[in-house]
């Protein structure tokens, strides 16, 4: 797979590009490229969380300690002595950094269900979520966040899995499929879980119309074709099924006959 500095080199590469894009038509203003360049690389990164011992995981738990310290001690300003506050502050960033890093890295893994388009869109669509209700960002705004995280993981999805061919010596590394997929059906708990938080995140996304308009699309056409699409993949899905099941289910009859 590629390592770090391969990631971020991409990353910046990729993001610097999309902003540039949005910027020139039209789609993002001038106060908005430095933070949607910085979310593009963020999402360039944010795959290798599931690896305990990554540099993008030990760099977000140390903001996410943080925030949760600042969070917690902020309210309590004035009620306790300064060395009991710095002590308090201490004691959550510690346990977030440490204990819940810990904690994740037992939960997960690597190029587990975090290394699929799945997470790519709950990833997206998270960031989305915050900058809508958090950020106080209008709509168009928050999408256009949410697909830049989007992009840059997609990004480092893909990167892995161009590292997985050896184009040198014509083959194809074990670790080939493992990063670029739907889902991760050898996780199916992980996957269900992460299904069950992205339809959480869609339910309580901001109204994603207006930027479609904003791209020259048409949001009854895009939805119908996204749903035409769906079921199609549905159905197929279902049809190789069957025709898997019909073509095993002999094989295991003589198996257990015989």
């Amino acid at each position: 797979m590629a390592n770090f500095q391969t990631h971020l080199n991409l990353g910046i590469l990729v993001s610097a590009s999309a902003v540039l894009a949005l910027h020139l038509g039209g789609l993002a203003g001038a106060n908005q490229v430095a933070v949607l360049f910085a979310l593009g690389v963020t999402g360039s990164l944010l795959p290798d969380i599931d690896s305990e011992h990554s540099t993008p995981s030990h760099a977000l738990f140390n903001v996410l300690g943080a925030v949760v310290a600042f969070a917690a001690t902020l309210p309590l300003g004035g009620r306790f002595a300064p060395w009991i506050m710095l002590g308090l502050w201490a004691l959550v960033f510690i346990s977030v950094r440490y204990g819940m890093l810990r904690l994740f890295g037992r939960l997960t893994v690597h190029r587990g269900t975090w290394h699929s388009w799945l997470a790519a869109a709950a990833a997206a669509t998270a960031t989305a979520d915050l900058a809508y209700w958090l950020g106080g960002q209008g709509p168009e705004a928050a999408w256009l966040a949410g697909l830049m995280v989007g992009l840059g993981y997609l990004t480092h999805l893909l990167l892995d899995e161009l590292y997985s061919v050896n184009l040198f010596n014509a083959r194809i590394k074990r670790s080939f499929g493992s990063a670029l997929k739907p889902c991760s059906l050898k996780y199916p708990f992980g996957t269900f879980l992460m299904s069950l938080g992205l339809a959480g995140l869609i339910l309580i996304a901001p109204p994603i119309g207006g930027l479609i308009e904003r791209f020259g699309l048409d949001p009854q056409s895009s939805g119908s074709g996204l749903r035409s699409w769906l079921e199609t993949g549905t159905q197929w899905t279902l049809s190789t099924l069957a025709d898997g099941w019909a073509r095993l289910g002999p094989w295991l009859n003589a198996l257990v006959s015989d």
